[in-house]
């Protein structure tokens, strides 16, 4: 059970890494845009050897017995895994159970087909908004508590923005495809990734 929750905080601490736009060494895959209709503000794919070398360096830092290190290690999934940021007018829109991630080879083999996970909507936030007014006798304040809007699109849209991550438990091969499809809008976007040749 402790390496389950050790190995959950060791994801979070990649997907803050991730949202925080901290770098990373140089990706590994090539990413080529093929299609771009649905709302993906940005998705980053973390093979199977970034992950294993950042939970080994998370296990070696927390200097764990090499037993527990091993296990933690073994529970790295196999295909690495996806960070999303989606967007929607509406929360069920954003929310992952809208979403479909599929993965193929080159020759179109599906390899993967998953949902994103469901996430409750946040609450929403408020802020104190205050005016003052001065009199020659008296100052008035006067306070008000406002809904603060979502973040808002390029247009002035209010948007609201779900971050997903998806452990992918089969290797990929050096070249595959990911769909990611919005199934209330009926759209997509396509990527074709290819493993750098360098790597």
């Amino acid at each position: 059970m402790k390496l389950k929750v050790l190995f959950v905080a060791i994801l979070m601490v990649m997907t803050a890494r991730v949202t925080a736009g901290k770098s990373y060494p140089p990706a590994e895959y090539d990413v080529k845009t093929i299609e771009d209709h649905a709302r993906v503000r940005s998705f980053t794919y973390e093979s199977y050897e970034q992950c294993y070398a950042d939970v080994q360096d998370q296990a070696r830092n927390e200097m764990l017995p090499p037993d527990q290190e091993d296990a933690l290690l073994s529970s790295v999934p196999k295909g690495g895994v996806l960070f999303l940021e989606l967007l929607g007018n509406e929360w069920r829109m954003a929310n992952g159970p809208n979403w479909t991630y599929i993965i193929t080879d080159e020759a179109g083999k599906e390899l993967l087909r998953s949902k994103g996970s469901f996430y409750s909507e946040p609450a929403p936030a408020y802020e104190m908004q205050k005016t003052v007014v001065h009199t020659r006798f008296i100052t008035f304040a006067n306070r008000q508590v406002a809904q603060v809007a979502p973040e808002r699109d390029a247009f002035g849209r209010p948007v609201y923005i779900m971050r997903d991550q998806k452990s992918i438990a089969v290797p990929l091969p050096d070249t595959f495809k990911l769909y990611i499809v919005d199934s209330i809008n009926k759209n997509r976007c396509s990527y074709l990734l290819t493993r750098g040749a360098n790597k």
